[in-house]
């Protein structure tokens, strides 16, 4: 078995050969490999005390510092090469850190600290956990202790994804597809397609927010995966592709929300159609979080769509659910302290200036975007716009999600649950992701290994079909 300081050799070679290439922040002093096939990372634990602590506390406290936004302390307090200290001020660091995380959700925890050295600095792997995803901040010191690097990058992709029970992948196939978003920006996709040789039903899935992949992949868990090989095996076609922000290099500042969900998406359904066996008239979109939110207005785009399925959409203002977002996070340990009180209070600053469109030229806010964004966010309202469609729709929860709650459900249950084309279902034990759990949800259990329910996945496609064949 391959040792802990071993493995984190190997680890650190790779990655810091990478980070030479695709630096992010500012640039590692000595970011060179030693030419000869070798690395000059050691098999020993970083001690080199700075203040009476060790880098690995040392560094654990700057990324916390970091994430508090204490730009000002952090430079007054910790020390920095005279280079390095020539290149930082506050707007600078705040840079950094911002630009890094802003599509990961809000900070939860430092999950990990590994240590070594490198080229014959020390450096310190803070492994860091959002509510949508990990970073990985390193941080490299000289042997005096004296901060010589900083850069933040996404760690490596989780191989420990393992397919539902639920899933028959004897019962399909996958076929690559392209997505055209604009006339520099294509989206990879896939077509997963049932076997066979009959007209089939079809849906679009649209993810939620953040830089999403074709899978929605969080940490080890898939779970546009597990939807599309899901409703494979029971019969219906399914295309998902990479989200714009996640394929493309784009500009979230200056991007609207058709550009971020709206357009893509009816662009993936005129691929989906393209397929001989998907019958054009009997396609869904399926629509999670924003995505999901977002859904009525892609049904109301598509004269072609034959009805929505929403998964965890939010009926409240998004400049609602964001704050509550915050509190319910500050005050998941049973307690509020004088610090997360002050960052509430933040909060709600920025949204107020959201509200008015109080944003400056390329600033984004909350890590979804800019002006343009947000204008049309409050331009729309997903309620009304469900209320006007003619096409079944069919709304999902989590009773246990804390993002999109069940007084979301509640409301979109009042605003159409007297109609007969409009279905509702709520699954007590499930999470955000639609993933089973026990107790108060948190962002930790996005990161373990799970699937998105059976009866989930099954309702799901009995809607489709039912849509697709009967039109209710």
């Amino acid at each position: 078995m391959t040792s802990r300081v071993e493995s984190f050799h190997m680890r650190t070679r790779r990655r810091f050969l990478q980070a030479c290439v695709t630096l992010s922040g500012v640039a590692l002093t000595g970011c060179s490999d030693s030419g000869d096939g070798t690395s000059t990372a050691t098999a020993t634990e970083t001690t080199t005390p700075v203040a009476g602590q060790t880098l690995e506390t040392r560094s654990h406290e700057f990324v916390t510092g970091l994430a508090g936004g204490e730009y000002d302390r952090l430079l007054a307090e910790y020390p920095f090469t005279e280079e390095l200290a020539a290149r930082l001020d506050a707007a600078r660091l705040e840079q950094i850190w911002t630009e890094q995380t802003s599509t990961v959700g809000q900070f939860v925890e430092v999950t990990a600290v590994e240590s070594g050295q490198v080229q014959g600095y020390y450096v310190v792997d803070v492994v860091v956990r959002f509510t949508a995803g990990q970073r990985i901040v390193r941080l490299s010191y000289t042997g005096d202790g004296e901060m010589a690097g900083l850069f933040v990058r996404r760690p490596a992709p989780d191989a420990s994804y393992s397919p539902p029970e639920y899933v028959d992948q004897s019962t399909f196939e996958e076929h690559d597809r392209t997505v055209r978003a604009t006339d520099d920006c294509s989206l990879p996709a896939k077509l997963t397609l049932p076997s066979g040789e009959q007209s089939i039903p079809g849906v679009v899935l649209v993810h939620g927010s953040g830089p999403n992949d074709m899978d929605e992949t969080i940490g080890p868990n898939k779970p546009f995966t597990d939807l599309a090989w899901g409703l494979a095996s029971r019969g219906v076609a399914v295309l998902r592709y990479d989200k714009r922000t996640s394929a493309c290099d784009v500009d979230l500042a200056t991007l609207t929300l058709d550009e971020k969900v709206t357009d893509d998406a009816l662009a993936a359904l005129d691929v989906l159609r393209e397929h001989s066996r998907v019958d054009s008239s009997r396609t869904v979109v399926v629509g999670h979080s924003i995505g999901a939110m977002v859904a009525p207005r892609i049904a109301d785009r598509d004269d072609s769509i034959a009805g929505a399925v929403m998964l965890a959409a939010n009926a409240r203002p998004l400049l609602d659910v964001i704050p509550a977002q915050y509190e319910y996070l500050a005050r998941l340990d049973g307690k509020l302290d004088d610090r997360e009180a002050a960052q509430l209070e933040e909060i709600e600053r920025i949204v107020d200036r959201v509200r008015d469109l109080s944003i400056e030229d390329g600033e984004v806010v909350f890590g979804l975007g800019g002006r343009p964004f947000w204008r049309t966010v409050q331009a729309y309202d997903q309620v009304a716009t469900a209320e006007a469609l003619e096409v079944p729709l069919a709304i999902f929860q989590g009773e246990r999600d804390y993002q999109v709650t069940i007084d979301d459900f509640e409301r979109w249950r009042a605003a159409l649950g007297d109609r007969e084309a409009v279905t509702f279902h709520s699954y007590p034990d499930l999470n955000h992701l639609f993933m089973p759990g026990e107790g108060q949800s948190a962002p930790a259990e996005y990161f373990r290994p799970n699937n998105v329910a059976r009866a989930v996945v099954e309702d799901v496609a009995d809607r489709v079909l039912a849509m697709t064949e009967t039109g209710t």
